[in-house]
């Protein structure tokens, strides 16, 4: 039955996701354990985000989410991180809500004041100690580093982000849907940022903007380059809804095939930028017809969890 490869499918991609956020919080300092290394830059509001979303299947993500209340809320961007969570499934946001109480009460950060849940419904208390400090001189975390250098905002995210491209050209509107900020406040820090000579700017219509990677180059010791860009708040967003759609345990929905495939479609349709950013290439749902796409749906997530478990 295609029922039965699916769930295996959506087992490995919640290991996947799971090896990936513990990577990417090892990178940052925490004291747990991640099988691989971290070759891209960690999106900082996503990992959040996305260890929200798993906490019902992972209690652990608690633990790392606690401490990092404790030690790195404030390297946080609390509108960036509002405006990726209007794209994640309601669970998630709700968590968020308890996170911004802890980060509030706990962390003694103020400017989470206007997320946070002051009914969070539980009791959120670590279970063992995770380190005491965050690592910012690994390479994936050069945005988070450039947040303590040039201040949490637009400004550090968007040379991150520049860097991270490899000194590709970027248009506002490219820049705006990488960091998920608006074109407006994107246009007010490229052109701070070309009058202090940090990035430069194309004379061609729409302008675009670049750096100089090797101007760069002692900063990013020791390897004089910067780690990738990876699109993970959109990929991690999909994650999120599927773990909505499957109840948090990993079990499809009691249903029949047809519903389920058509779930399935609807699902990928509509987050089908977490495969388009991210060039990963998948069967197009339009190619299989009623219960026939089951299989491709079970291919689909196959492929999402390699994505995951090669680019963290």
């Amino acid at each position: 039955m295609p029922e039965k490869g699916l769930a295996k499918a959506l087992h490995q991609l919640r290991e996947a996701t799971l090896g990936t956020l513990w990577r990417q919080w090892g990178a940052l300092g925490a004291a747990v354990t991640g099988k691989g290394s971290v070759g891209s830059i960690v999106d900082p509001e996503g990992l959040v985000l996305a260890s929200l979303s798993l906490t019902e299947e992972e209690r652990r993500l608690w633990d790392v989410l606690y401490w990092w209340v404790k030690v790195g809320a404030p390297l946080l961007s609390v509108q960036r991180i509002k405006n990726l969570a209007a794209r994640f499934p309601e669970p998630t946001r709700a968590r968020l809500g308890a996170f911004a109480h802890l980060a509030h009460r706990e962390g003694r950060d103020f400017r989470w004041r206007s997320l946070e849940d002051p009914s969070p419904g539980k009791t959120i208390r670590p279970r063992k100690s995770l380190g005491r400090d965050p690592q910012l001189h690994h390479p994936a975390a050069l945005m988070l580093r450039l947040r303590v250098g040039l201040g949490v905002g637009v400004k550090a995210d968007l040379v991150a982000f520049l860097l991270a491209t490899g000194g590709a050209r970027m248009t506002v509107k490219g820049i705006a849907d990488g960091l998920s900020y608006t074109p407006r406040a994107i246009r007010r820090a490229v052109d701070a940022l070309v009058a202090a000579r940090f990035i430069q700017a194309t004379m061609g219509t729409p302008a675009a903007y670049r750096v100089d990677t090797k101007a760069w180059a002692p900063l990013l010791e020791p390897s004089g380059k910067p780690p990738t860009w990876r699109y993970w708040s959109p990929a991690f967003d999909l994650v999120a809804d599927l773990a909505g759609w499957t109840g948090g345990g990993g079990a499809l929905p009691k249903t029949s095939g047809y519903v389920l495939s058509s779930r399935a479609r609807d699902l990928v349709e509509r987050h089908r930028i977490a495969f388009a950013r991210n060039q990963i290439e998948i069967p197009s749902p339009g190619d299989y017809p009623g219960e026939m796409y089951l299989q491709a749906f079970e291919e689909t997530l196959r492929r999402l969890a390699r994505w995951l478990a090669e680019s963290a």
